[in-house]
């Protein structure tokens, strides 16, 4: 079930049109006096005072100092109140899981971790379950009372990547039939909306990150497993069953050549890692900041291969989609994402474009906790002006 019929479904939880698309307005400028809000919403000046005297008075908006013109009644602006409402993001992983706390105006309260080799369902449920209640028992109590929802950003089919993770067989088998969301919403009882985690990044690049100021694009998120997202009209567009943007099962050639491998066979970073833990390198240096010298022959390598079949699939992109960009963003370091990006239009500018606006892949900074502040933005979807 895609996120749009998840929403429907709590109906309930979602505030009228004309609260939502102030709300959405106020984040998008920081701060909006009465009279800006009437003017860019189209609500009349009398209508668009009474929601915001609502909104004040239910704690998601404050008003701040008022600013003197030089003719007229002073103005004064309003901005979200932090304290106005807590969601919280929960985000799955293969190797590990991550949740947060995010406040009204989506800045972070809290965020934890828990690591493991593979997960093994009852376990990490009640890990998961007893640490949320934590953060949550942490809230201030104006706080706490107004929690939005909780996000679940998990990949699909989890049990059937336990070759992958290197689990005993069987030892993922529980995921197949497992019902985390249901488990979640019973445990902390509150609505839990849940996304595919690669979606959960494009939503933090689209909210967050390097797609705020596009109008479409295309997502690609390198992580331990490449995934991406397709971003149109301010939403995340997940398809009928939610695996729109599912490029890392692209293939990278033709069939009748040979084997079909898929991107993620090429651009994702378990392989880079494996190669180091092989080598005897550790893999920290991927994410912590510079590579070690003696790494820096394999990263070129995995780099080559990555950045080439990225370029292929950002191709597909184009043609299908014509988006206003391709962005890409990695739980690598900044400046190893930097030069995936670099190496990507390099590979770009091998391909034949005629007939094709051209394609160039921009950097997203959102980085390694994309997947988790996806999953924390996902119950803050209910107050966007969203329609349909």
């Amino acid at each position: 079930m895609n996120l749009q019929s998840q929403l429907k479904g709590n109906s309930a939880q979602i505030r009228p049109f004309n609260e939502r698309l102030i709300l959405d307005l106020v984040r998008r400028n920081s701060e909006l006096s009465k009279a800006e809000i009437a003017r860019a919403s189209k609500l009349s000046a009398q209508s668009a005072t009474v929601i915001v005297n609502r909104l004040v008075e239910e704690g998601m908006l404050k008003a701040g100092k008022s600013v003197r013109g030089k003719v007229g009644q002073p103005s004064t602006p309003y901005r979200l109140d932090p304290l106005g409402a807590v969601s919280v993001g929960i985000k799955v992983g293969r190797r590990s899981a991550e949740v947060t706390t995010m406040a009204l105006d989506y800045s972070i309260i809290e965020h934890r971790s828990l690591r493991y080799d593979y997960p093994v369902y009852n376990t990490l449920r009640d890990d998961l379950i007893n640490l949320t209640k934590t953060l949550i028992s942490e809230l201030p109590l104006e706080q706490s009372k107004s929690l939005q929802g909780v996000g679940l950003a998990i990949p699909d089919a989890l049990w059937s990547w336990e070759t992958a993770t290197g689990a005993p067989q069987g030892a993922m088998a529980e995921w197949e039939h497992a019902t985390l969301r249901e488990d979640l919403e019973i445990a902390l009882n509150a609505p839990v909306a849940e996304m595919n985690d690669a979606n959960a990044a494009c939503l933090a690049s689209l909210r967050l990150g390097g797609g705020r100021n596009l109008s479409s694009f295309v997502y690609f998120y390198v992580g331990t497993f490449i995934g991406g997202g397709l971003a149109f009209g301010d939403q995340v567009f997940e398809g009928l069953e939610g695996n729109a943007g599912a490029i890392g099962s692209l293939p990278t050639h033709l069939s009748g050549e040979r084997k079909t491998n898929q991107l993620l066979d090429y651009a994702s970073i378990h392989i880079l890692e494996d190669a180091m833990t092989a080598a005897g390198f550790d893999v920290n240096s991927l994410y912590s900041g510079q590579l070690i010298p003696e790494a820096k022959d394999l990263f070129a390598e995995w780099q080559t291969k990555a950045a080439d079949a990225i370029a292929f699939a950002a191709m597909g992109g184009q043609v299908f989609f014509d988006p206003e960009g391709i962005v890409l963003d990695t739980s690598l370091s900044p400046p190893l994402r930097q030069r995936l990006v670099s190496a990507t239009n390099a590979a770009l500018n091998a391909y034949d474009q005629r007939g094709i606006r051209k394609v160039e892949v921009i950097p997203c900074e959102v980085g390694i906790h994309a997947r988790s502040l996806g999953s924390a933005l996902l119950p803050y979807q209910m107050l966007l002006p969203m329609e349909g």
